[in-house]
């Protein structure tokens, strides 16, 4: 990862330096009286600002489940670290301890991983798909010209969009739109880069829905979902507002929240039968390393660690939200003495020890920070 990092401070030089070669294509923006209005083709409500309390009226009206809890699974981002998610939900399955998830929340590589979790431990040779998709795809062509030039990335995200297109198929929303009319819930997180907010995609919501086009809005999704802006292009989503057409710039969701946070808390649950379970496919620890002093070099070490302690917030915040709801609270994240990767994204070597020891990770239950 620090190697991506070190690219894409490279290609941001580079694009500052060519800047005024680029003249950037008009679009229909939405004005900022409209955002709140903003709908994609349907009465039914898609999405919520993922900062507005307002979002709690949805996710705390969830019944329990057979088993007479409510269990909540927030899947964060991290890139190739994603392997390690992968692979403790296929041990938690392995293990027999896995629940099923009245709600499930994925943001970045979380949010691909995110529908296969909520319909259950069926899907885990899905499941894999996804870790082979990161294995298979460890050399991509980095564009850099292009970028200079005005291009929106360095990176094609054509390899993530057909493995998307395989994880979440027809029948995969078919599933999903049950299980929403079962009562259970699955949400997505992206950023509106135009509204500098982060945006709740109720995916199960969209599968149920009648627009013709929901298996491509979907894909939309979750690819804007971990769509790094500089690294991977943009998303433009279309929306309409007073009968007229616009398009909102939709990016990672990690721009604005490394896990998902669910504003105005989980309810009252004061009665213990709920839990919230959160997969940090990252390092949460502080590691040390020496740094060289230089500008490439300072900014490698000093924006992952902003990000590392913005994830540290997060978790912080939901721990708060889910103790003040009377919800029990676990995490797992990837341990500071694992070794991290040495080639930029991630050797299929490293990345199959990632998720073996993620899978034997899910089989041991290797939770912390219980309340």
């Amino acid at each position: 990862m620090k190697r991506l990092l070190k690219l894409s401070i490279i290609m941001t030089v580079a694009i500052a330096l060519g800047a005024c070669s680029f003249v950037a294509p008009k679009r229909a923006l939405v004005p900022a009286a409209l955002a709140d209005t903003a709908s994609i083709g349907t009465s039914t409500t898609l999405r919520y600002w993922g900062d507005d309390p307002e979002f709690a009226f949805s996710h705390t009206r969830v019944k329990a489940g057979s088993d007479g809890k409510v269990d909540f699974l927030t899947l964060s981002g991290g890139g190739i670290n994603g392997a390690y998610g992968a692979g403790f939900l296929v041990g938690w399955s392995q293990s027999g301890k896995r629940p099923e998830f009245e709600v499930v929340t994925g943001i970045s590589v979380g949010a691909i991983i995110a529908p296969l979790a909520f319909l259950g431990t069926p899907y885990d040779e899905k499941l894999k798909l996804v870790f082979s998709s990161l294995t298979e795809a460890t050399n991509p062509a980095a564009d850099f010209i292009s970028a200079v030039f005005g291009a929106p990335s360095i990176l094609s995200n054509a390899p993530l969009r057909a493995a998307i297109a395989t994880v979440v198929d027809e029948r995969v929303l078919t599933d999903i739109a049950k299980a929403h009319r079962d009562g259970r819930r699955l949400y997505v997180g992206t950023t509106n880069l135009d509204a500098q907010r982060p945006v709740v995609w109720d995916i199960g919501a969209i599968a149920n829905s009648n627009l013709p086009n929901r298996l491509e809005l979907v894909h939309n999704i979750i690819l804007a979902s971990a769509a790094v802006p500089g690294v991977f292009p943009p998303i433009l989503v279309d929306v309409a507002a007073q009968g007229q057409a616009f398009n909102e710039l939709h990016v990672d969701g990690g721009v604005t929240q490394q896990v998902l946070l669910m504003p105005g808390g989980y309810g009252n649950r004061g009665n213990g039968t709920a839990q919230l379970y959160v997969i940090f496919n990252g390092v949460v620890e502080p590691t040390r390393e020496t740094v060289q002093i230089s500008s490439v070099s300072l900014l490698q070490r000093a924006v992952p660690t902003m990000l590392k302690y913005l994830g540290r917030a997060n978790l912080a915040e939901l721990a708060s939200s889910a103790k003040n709801s009377g919800v029990s609270y676990r995490v797992t994240a990837i341990p500071a003495e694992f070794p991290e990767s040495s080639s930029l994204f991630g050797s299929p070597q490293w990345l199959s020890m990632l998720y073996d020891y993620g899978l034997q990770s899910g089989k041991v239950g290797a939770w912390h920070h219980r309340n």
